[in-house]
């Protein structure tokens, strides 16, 4: 049953989005327990002659170009439900890279200024067990570069909660679902991207001996126009080029044109016990040249390594020691007189010998 939206002046109490890939989920717990899933949904409507029902929308514009479309937003409980529906920007994760879809609030400069809803930023009403469709026009700007811009169309439900009056403190949850929108803009297209920033803190313990675990991070960036999917891996090479260490591959998808996000690898154990390692980092996505990065780190349990260089310490000192008393031993040898028959006989100042002048006598 199809319905109508009617405009209500409501306060929106305070939200915190929770952005997945498929659109917006919530946000603020009031209490333990699980969090429920959303009893509304927004969902592109079918397209003529379509065998399967769209998920998202998927546009290839000229700029300029105007292009028609519509979403259902439908309200799946007996009840009246309040909304607030807008047009936003697409993004990834700063961690993880996950595609998001900007909560209401931020400046938009994309997709979600290309969007008009023609519904404003108001709070809208919709009765139980009924759907409304809601027609929106998007406009690729005149200057729009070539190439893939995301974005997509967000509802949040803002009914009003009974606040109970004392008590613990209780906070208020609203929950948002979202439609992804992918325009492609006419014009040269060049997938590329980069590996930067690659980081390694490691947790080493002063001998070297027990638990030896780090953490590998790293960061990826769109550097073309394209919309990315692909799989980065990271694996550690030793200083013999070993690979000592090999990540599981890290998919990656809707990576956005110019989004830059953070990759953290599980945690690293068992790490070798000295040495340089060196992380290697390659994303590969089709039609575009592998992305590589690579960093050097060492792991240097410092107590253990002052032992061995102490011990060799010592051990070069003794052996200049005994060269030092060789040598000494040596040189008082070389002063001693020589062994012979008897002592040597005298010589002259010229070295010759001289014999005795013979007696004269002095009478006759």
């Amino acid at each position: 049953m199809f319905g109508s939206l009617t405009w209500k002046r409501l306060p929106v109490l305070a939200v915190t989005a929770v952005l997945s890939a498929t659109g917006l989920t919530v946000a603020m717990a009031p209490q333990a327990g699980a969090i429920a899933v959303p009893t509304f949904s927004l969902t592109p409507i079918s397209a003529p002659g379509a065998i399967a029902p769209r998920g998202s929308f998927h546009y290839d514009m000229l700029p300029g170009q105007t292009i028609n479309d519509s979403v259902v937003l439908s309200n799946e409980t007996n009840q009246l439900q309040d909304f607030q529906i807008w047009a936003t920007d697409g993004l990834n994760t700063p961690v993880g890279g996950a595609f998001a879809l900007r909560p209401l609030g931020y400046p938009m400069t994309g997709v979600g200024t290309w969007v008009n809803t023609h519904l404003g930023s108001g709070v809208y009403g919709l009765n139980g067990n009924t759907s409304v469709t809601i027609n929106f026009s998007v406009t690729a700007p005149a200057n729009a570069t070539p190439g893939d811009h995301a974005g997509g169309i967000e509802a949040l439900n803002v009914t009003p909660v009974p606040q109970p009056s004392g008590g613990p403190a209780h906070f208020i949850i609203h929950r948002g679902v979202a439609t992804a929108m992918f325009i492609r803009v006419a014009g040269l297209t060049h997938a590329a991207a980069a590996v930067s920033n690659i980081s390694v803190k490691s947790s080493v313990p002063a001998l070297g001996f027990g638990s030896r675990h780090a953490v590998v991070r790293y960061q990826l960036e769109n550097t073309g126009n394209t919309l990315l999917s692909g799989s980065a891996v990271a694996t550690v090479t030793d200083v013999f080029g070993r690979t000592v260490k090999a990540f599981p591959p890290v998919g990656v998808q809707d990576f956005v044109p110019g989004a830059r996000f953070t990759v953290v690898e599980p945690q690293w154990n068992n790490l070798p016990l000295i040495g340089p390692e060196t992380v290697h980092v390659k994303f590969t996505s089709p039609k575009m040249p592998t992305a590589t990065g690579q960093s050097t780190f060492w792991i240097f349990p410092w107590l253990l390594v002052l032992l061995v260089l102490v011990v060799l310490g010592l051990l070069i000192w003794r052996l200049v020691v005994w060269r030092r008393s060789r040598a000494v031993a040596g040189q008082a040898g070389g002063d001693a007189a020589p062994d012979g028959d008897g002592p040597a006989a005298p010589s002259g100042t010229d070295g010759a010998a001289t014999a005795p002048e013979p007696s004269v006598p002095t009478g006759a």
